[in-house]
């Protein structure tokens, strides 16, 4: 039997069970649809982005060219080949320029014709050296005119060269002077001065002689 405090406690407490509503078919049906059409797009989305990865090139990958068929390579070899173009020559140096290497200059040169014996010349000239010291020969190169033509004529001539005179050895300073003997016929219009080691030319300078 049950006391009549028992079924006060029964009364006072709530029922266990919470009946719901039936949720609405359609709306069952709606949320499935969204979900299947999220997962469609999700999937698209994925696909596009593949193919634009597999389009773009990989990074560091060389272009592969096709190599041409046989009848190409057969057509390229019967083709004439392009005439190479004419290189230009380079322009001469002008012998009257001034050059100077390594610290050695021709400071100043100073040629004329002596009056008093025609078909000479007297020069002086003037070396300043702040490179390495020079030793070797120095040349005149004569411009001129004989017999009509232009003519370039080089002094003194090998045969004099030998026994030393035209040899020079110039430390810091130097000044020299000296005679020209020209050749029969020769009218000086140029002249210049040339400084060689066995290395090749070291300095030059030049002037043209007033008529």
């Amino acid at each position: 039997m049950s006391s009549p405090f028992n079924r006060s406690l029964f009364a006072q407490m709530p029922p266990s069970i919470v009946i719901t509503e039936p949720v609405p078919r359609w709306k069952v049906w709606a949320l499935y649809s969204l979900k299947v059409s999220a997962l469609l797009l999700l999937c698209l989305l994925s696909f596009y982005a593949g193919m634009r990865f597999e389009r773009q090139p990989q990074p560091g990958a060389a272009l592969q060219t096709p190599a041409p068929s046989g009848a190409a390579r057969e057509a390229a070899a019967q083709e004439p080949m392009p005439a190479a173009a004419p290189q230009a020559e380079a322009p001469a140096a002008d012998p009257l320029l001034p050059q100077a290497l390594e610290g050695l200059q021709i400071q100043s040169l100073n040629v004329a014709r002596d009056r008093g014996q025609p078909g000479e010349l007297v020069y002086e000239f003037v070396v300043a050296n702040e490179g390495r010291s020079f030793e070797g020969n120095f040349e005149f190169l004569v411009l001129g005119v004989q017999d009509g033509r232009t003519v370039q004529w080089v002094f003194p001539s090998e045969s004099q060269r030998g026994n030393g005179t035209y040899r020079l050895r110039v430390a810091r300073y130097l000044k020299m002077n000296g005679r020209i003997q020209l050749p029969p016929g020769l009218t000086p219009q140029a002249v210049a001065l040339s400084l060689r080691e066995p290395a090749g030319l070291r300095a030059s300078r030049g002037l043209v002689l007033p008529q």
